[in-house]
């Protein structure tokens, strides 16, 4: 591999370059300090080698899934020269031949750099996404307020195939994401924007790697918009606590209490909306044969049924403002065992 990067120069006169004697660390800048200063006349430039030593590189692939289906040939590069190397064009070379171009930042002493610099089509990866069910892992409950936290599981199998007749070393890279944890297998380096998992290849033969992370979310709902179903799912949540199941399956009896109260209140309404059309009819009856003579005994039997459903709707009016006032304190018991409710 050759490397070549742009080097500060001092214009004094013309010499040999030479070797590179000193680089200095300027807080988090850098400097080159060559043995000989060179002078660049007018309309002229000049190429400066600041660096002529082997560094440690390690020949692999490189995958996303932006990749789409074919890698990317890279090498691993670690600065080991003392030095700090200033960022620019790379151009690679594979044994003889040419093998790419690709930039790369600044690499202090010490540190590492992964370059991509040409497709490999001797290489194919397909990629199957799996999900599991959502499980609760934690219910907590404030105020009137449930607070869940779940948890999901996602598989991601990587179909590799090598097609070429020698070993490869492949890395896939994942990107890291708040709220998601890789559960198998463990990354081979995890850095602040990607996991890293490597994969060796054998020549030839086709290779599976599945990726199992687990992604987790946190979700509040206020308790006085559960429905009883729902408020049931809870209880038989191992998650929850013995004291917030007890708490909320008071709170499903409550809910139950209510809804009886509002369901007897809606037959009552009805009966009484029943009797006042009985009553509508009778009073046009009456008053139709009110004209008609010889029609007394008739008119008295309606009006006898007339008072026996003024009497009936009587009965259920009191019925039905019972069961309001019924309903309203049962209404307020629940608001209070809401507001009171934390586990």
């Amino acid at each position: 591999m050759e490397v070549e990067l742009p080097a500060a120069v001092r214009p004094e006169r013309r010499g040999d370059a030479g070797g590179l004697t000193e680089t200095r660390e300027l807080g988090d800048l850098f400097e080159y300090r060559f043995a000989q200063p060179v002078t660049i006349h007018k309309n002229e430039s000049a190429m400066l080698p600041f660096l002529q030593q082997k560094i440690a590189a390690r020949k692999l692939l490189i995958y996303t899934e932006d990749y789409g289906q074919n890698p990317m040939s890279a090498a691993e590069l670690t600065n080991n020269t003392g030095k700090t190397l200033d960022g620019g064009p790379l151009t690679v070379f594979e044994g003889d031949s040419y093998g790419g171009e690709a930039l790369m930042n600044t690499v202090k002493n010490g540190d590492k750099r992964l370059i991509s610099y040409a497709v490999d089509l001797g290489t194919r990866i397909g990629t199957a996404d799996d999900s599991g069910e959502e499980r609760i892992l934690e219910v907590h409950a404030n105020r009137g307020v449930i607070t869940t936290k779940t948890a999901q599981r996602e598989t991601t199998t990587y179909t590799i195939r090598n097609v070429d007749a020698k070993s490869k070393m492949l890395i896939i890279e994942r990107p890291v994401e708040e709220d998601r944890k890789v559960l198998s297998p463990k990354p081979a380096e995890s850095t602040a924007t990607a996991n890293r998992f490597e994969v060796k290849l054998t020549p030839s033969a086709t290779t599976k790697l599945e990726v199992v992370e687990e992604s987790q979310d946190s979700s509040t709902v206020a308790v006085a918009n559960f429905t009883p179903d729902l408020l049931i799912s809870y209880t038989s949540q191992k998650a929850i606590s013995e004291v917030g199941r007890k708490a909320l399956q008071q709170i499903v009896v409550q809910k139950a209490k209510i809804a009886a109260a509002d369901e007897s209140l809606k037959q009552t309404r009805s009966e009484m909306e029943e009797v006042t059309q009985a009553e509508n009819r009778l009073r046009q009856n009456i008053q139709t044969l009110n004209q008609v003579s010889g029609q007394r005994d008739q008119v008295q039997t309606w009006s006898q049924q007339l008072a026996s459903e003024e009497v009936q709707y009587a009965k259920l009016r009191d019925q039905a403002a019972a069961l309001e006032k019924q309903k309203a304190a049962l209404q307020s018991e629940l608001e209070d065992m809401i507001a009171k409710l934390e586990f």
